[in-house]
């Protein structure tokens, strides 16, 4: 489990315009704005300050604000720095400067970037499938059983565990459910981390401070056993360590060039206009700029688990 996380916006509105894609946004973008005020605006807002709010209607507000991005709706506007929203308001603090904007006359373009940013998470398939597919590093809580591909001993007595999200900065907490309400909590400083931050390494014999008799007793009895079912937990911060905006406007771009190719034929001709979409002799089906953006998230893609 990790901490209360809301979509993911791996780009926002202002910084993909600045990309200068080529690609038609004025009929994606109604009031585009940021919020506005002089410290975070908390959450259960329902009161939002902003920028600018000339050119506001009633109806969905993008709120893109990196991994607490989130969608209201706005009901009214009482003068031109406040959007009055529905409750029950922000779903998370807002800090001045986050991109808010409502949809154009064809789209809303923070949606968009908002379905980009999704396909990247579910391209890279980092995390759990039902729960946290965030690619922000972040501290994250996360229990496997064991023995599994994710968490295992190996015969030299040495724990394997294989985190859900990777890169790996730190670990903050490490250990191994014995059963029967005994836990035994391993020394982090210990650990071991793979070149590629995926892999954690330790002895489960470096414990953290003294055993306990319940503990004691299960190791000179049972001991740690690589068949016997056990559980694994960790507490660490885990994810890409930088952002995700140049892979999140290959992805966003792809999406709205659509709009010119709906068919997604590798060339279109029309009159003397011309596009090819995808490379010639490319056999994948992928366009141009689909292909750049998977070339970048390959470092962090999940192939077998």
């Amino acid at each position: 489990m990790s901490a209360s996380l809301g979509a993911s916006a791996y780009v926002d509105v202002p910084t993909y315009l600045r990309a200068a894609t080529n690609q038609e946004t004025a009929s994606l973008l109604g009031l585009n704005t940021t919020v506005g005020g002089v410290s975070a605006v908390p959450a259960g807002s329902t009161n939002l300050p902003v920028a600018a709010s000339t050119g506001w209607f009633a109806g969905p507000l993008w709120l893109l604000d990196g991994p607490f991005s989130e969608v209201v709706q706005v009901t009214a506007a009482p003068d031109g720095a406040h959007l009055t929203l529905a409750a029950p308001g922000t779903q998370f603090a807002h800090a001045p400067g986050v991109s808010a904007s409502l949809a154009g006359v064809s789209g809303a373009l923070a949606e968009t970037l908002l379905r980009a940013s999704g396909w990247i998470e579910g391209y890279c398939q980092q995390g759990a499938s039902a729960g946290d597919r965030s690619l922000y590093a972040v501290s994250r809580f996360e229990r496997w059983g064991m023995p599994s591909a994710r968490a295992s001993l190996d015969r030299d007595g040495v724990l394997l565990l294989r985190p859900g999200h990777f890169p790996i900065q730190s670990v903050t907490a490490l250990a191994i459910e014995l059963g029967q309400g005994e836990t035994l909590s391993l020394d982090v400083s210990q650990i071991e981390l793979s070149t590629s931050g995926r892999l954690i390494e330790i002895p489960y014999l470096l414990f953290a401070g003294a055993v306990t008799p319940g503990e004691q007793l299960i190791l000179e009895t049972f001991g740690l056993s690589r068949a016997r079912r056990q559980w694994a937990t960790v507490m660490y911060t885990g994810g890409v360590p930088y952002d995700l905006q140049q892979a999140a406007v290959w992805v966003a771009s792809d999406l709205l060039a659509q709009r010119r190719n709906p068919s997604g034929a590798a060339v279109v001709h029309q009159g003397k206009f011309e596009l090819q979409a995808r490379l010639r002799g490319d056999a994948s089906d992928d366009s141009i700029l689909l292909s750049h953006a998977k070339e970048a998230l390959e470092p962090y893609r999940v192939r077998v688990m």
